[in-house]
């Protein structure tokens, strides 16, 4: 379940303030982290040898629990709905790391080579694209002009349902997936891998905070300023297709291309599609389709090359914690953002302005790409394993 669901539903069907969304979800996304950061250091100390495949299926479970928890707070009374929101996000945060800690470990610990774990980056691409793609298809017509009553309904009914998707996955993760005989502890040979690791987690930190804004953005803009419910639900749906379609082709690409030149050519096309939602009309169903498969795509690809990218380090020994780190820096990342983004909804952002959000959410996309392309130029594109 995305976490731009998490804020949309909170003010709009809970009703509850930006503010205090932002505080939540952004506070329970760091606190996300720490559960990372805590695991890692169990997985690589007293549970070192512990099957992590295991775990993430107990951790399925229980953070499948914990969301429709979270999904039911909308029936309690209005001056309990922030206290319940606030324990069944930090219950479902702490139980996820025992999912995305080892699933994220497999990119290296199941892959014997660089072509190998590139395919495995784009399994798990695809994989998670597949269930923003559902949810973004639902989203208009399960959360957008409707009665908050109604949503919630139907909001309860649709994390049930993926609940179950999701338990359902980490059963088959763990029949099916053997991961390589590999140390979990085993040190970093050499100090070149290492200072690849801390770059490429800090670009990953960059590019998360302004999806991040653009995602927080996306329910807002599609709910109040895409026109009609057609372009709305265009707009919420291509942008997860274009993000897990486009992940075979960018595998294709990436063996013509230098990583560092792949990224490059990703963050364009995200860019262009960002700057087309202020160039275009956004209200045409046309231009919705373009600009959502844009970004998507874009997107996409930063994701593709900045994952295979860090699980080509990981493979150099250390795995979990690399890794690990790597997703609890980009976890940080999003509560930052969604902690932005709740203030800035509450203060100077009128949510139901299509201008002045889309505004924001190309603003976001220009400073996450010049950011990321100053780092490619200090670290002369010398990030990935060659």
């Amino acid at each position: 379940m995305s976490d731009l669901y998490f804020a949309f539903f909170m003010t709009e069907v809970c009703g509850l303030p930006p503010l205090h969304t932002g505080m939540v979800v952004g506070g329970s996304l760091l606190f996300a982290a720490l559960a990372d950061l805590a695991l890692v250091r169990l997985l690589t100390t007293s549970l070192a040898g512990r099957d992590p495949i295991r775990l993430q299926l107990v951790g399925a479970v229980a953070s499948a629990g914990a969301l429709m928890l979270f999904a039911a707070i909308a029936f309690l009374p209005l001056p309990f709905r922030l206290a319940g929101a606030v324990l069944t996000l930090l219950g479902f945060r702490a139980t996820y790391a025992f999912v995305d800690v080892p699933q994220n470990a497999l990119l290296s610990l199941a892959a014997a080579d660089d072509l190998e774990r590139r395919r495995l980056t784009v399994s798990r691409n695809v994989a998670g694209g597949a269930a923003r793609v559902l949810l973004a298809f639902a989203f208009v017509p399960i959360m957008a002009r409707q009665a908050p009553a109604e949503s919630a309904s139907s909001f309860l009914s649709l994390v049930i349902a993926l609940s179950v998707l999701m338990i359902a996955g980490a059963s088959f993760l763990t029949r099916s997936v053997g991961v390589r005989r590999q140390r979990a502890g085993s040190p970093i040979r050499d100090r070149r891998p290492l200072k690849g690791v801390w770059t490429l987690t800090a670009m990953m930190g960059v590019m998360t905070l302004a999806t991040t804004v653009f995602g927080q953005l996306e329910p807002y803009l599609a709910s109040y300023g895409m026109g009609g419910r057609l372009s709305a639900t265009a707009f919420m749906g291509l942008v997860a297709v274009g993000g897990a379609a486009s992940q075979p082709g960018w595998l294709k690409v990436s063996s013509r291309l230098k990583a560092s030149a792949l990224l490059g050519v990703a963050m364009a096309v995200m860019l262009a599609g960002s700057s087309a939602l202020i160039l275009l009309d956004r209200t045409s169903l046309l231009s919705a389709l373009v600009i959502a498969l844009l970004y998507g795509t874009g997107s996409g690809g930063v994701l593709f090359t900045l994952w295979s990218g860090i699980a080509g380090r990981a493979s150099e020994g250390n795995a979990l914690a690399v890794l690990g780190r790597f997703t609890a820096f980009a976890k940080t990342a999003q509560g930052i953002a969604v902690l932005l983004v709740g203030a800035a909804l509450d203060t100077r952002i009128d949510r139901t302005d299509g201008q002045m959000v889309s505004s924001l959410m190309v603003v976001a996309t220009v400073i996450g790409v010049i950011v990321v392309t100053g780092l490619l130029v200090i670290r002369r594109g010398q990030l990935f394993r060659t």
